[in-house]
């Protein structure tokens, strides 16, 4: 059998090494040939890249095609960003670390054909901007505990690729669990979150939680709906402390949109005074967890309450409260107590 026929997984610096000979050899005609004994994978990872390693890349995926390119923990140039930017149209799948996302991401946003290199970036992350530590899996756990903080000019990047996205019919998803981001920073993110599936930490979700009551009306209900559509509608607020000002943002976000239809409230250290002014505001969930919360007897008949003003809901759970007297609501199948 011809080895070069065979598929097999050289190391990173064997398959530098073959990159260069045949950029410096010229050899284009080899190039599909060399792909194919590959898999079609050039793994450079933990590679420290220069200019000639960068133009030698730039010269394979220029002549190849569908190409899986691992960039995980790979130094580049600045100089060397920009020309892999715009040949990612030739790579199928592109893995990075959260680290070089960011840096192909501002790279993107700061160039002058913004609408092609988003095009091309988002094409070979398969439409996944991954800045959790998913995308470090390769790092032992212990390196893993530090947060990724994101910035103005961070949000302003990604705000960047989700504009040029907005004309492709799949959603792009948006990881920014493991990361810190401030509460005004997030605005940034609000206009472009109808674009996107949304997973983030429970901090960074009571943030955008609490930015969507604004002082106009329409732009409070534009943001409830982005918020709702970009988490699929269903809000996990488990294992968070629930307050007054918490309460009155959720209050907002189920008064302006009419998607949540699955609304998770349990260990959330709910009492009878904070749900009573929820609970008229419910009519529209149709899966509600209050489990594990401090609710008493006193909010039986607002919760019977429930199936009048919303005769759609499938599910309330009420595990482990300090409910006493239960049997008014084992009359009604919607209640699991």
């Amino acid at each position: 059998m011809d080895p070069l026929n065979k598929v097999f997984r050289p190391s990173p610096s064997f398959v530098m090494t073959s990159i260069r000979e045949l950029h410096k050899a010229h050899a284009s005609h080899a190039v599909p040939r060399f792909l194919r004994s590959f898999d079609h994978v050039i793994d450079l990872s933990s590679r420290q890249l220069n200019s000639v390693d960068c133009a030698a890349l730039i010269f394979i995926l220029k002549h190849g095609d569908k190409v899986k390119l691992n960039l995980l923990w790979t130094s580049i140039p600045t100089e060397g960003m920009e020309s892999i930017l715009f040949i990612l149209h030739k790579v199928s799948h592109l893995s990075v670390d959260r680290n070089q996302l960011l840096r192909f991401i501002h790279c993107c946003a700061a160039c002058d054909a913004q609408q092609e290199a988003a095009s091309g970036l988002l094409r070979a992350l398969q439409h996944s901007l991954d800045l959790s530590f998913s995308s470090c899996v390769e790092l032992p756990e212990e390196d893993q505990t530090e947060p990724l903080s994101l910035k103005a000019d961070d949000c302003r990047a990604i705000s960047t690729i989700l504009r040029h996205s907005s004309h492709r019919h799949t959603d792009t998803q948006l990881d920014l669990r493991d990361c810190e981001v401030e509460g005004s920073v997030l605005d940034l993110l609000f206009p472009f979150l109808h674009l996107v599936n949304l997973r983030v930490s429970k901090t960074v979700l009571l943030k955008l939680l609490s930015l969507v009551p604004v002082n106009s009306e329409r732009d409070t209900v534009r943001r409830a709906v982005s918020l709702c559509r970009a988490l699929g509608g269903e809000l996990d607020l488990s294992h968070t402390t629930l307050d007054q000002r918490v309460c009155g943002a959720l209050v907002q976000m189920l008064d302006s949109c009419e998607g949540l239809t699955e609304l998770d409230l349990s260990h959330c250290y709910l009492t009878d005074q904070l749900l009573l002014p929820l609970i008229t505001h419910l009519h529209k969930v149709q899966v509600l967890d209050l489990s594990h919360n401090l609710l008493t007897d006193a909010s039986t008949a607002v919760l019977l309450q429930l199936l009048s003003i919303n005769p759609s809901i499938n599910c309330v759970r009420l595990f482990s409260n300090n409910i006493v007297h239960r049997a008014a609501f084992k009359e009604h199948e919607q209640f699991e107590i």
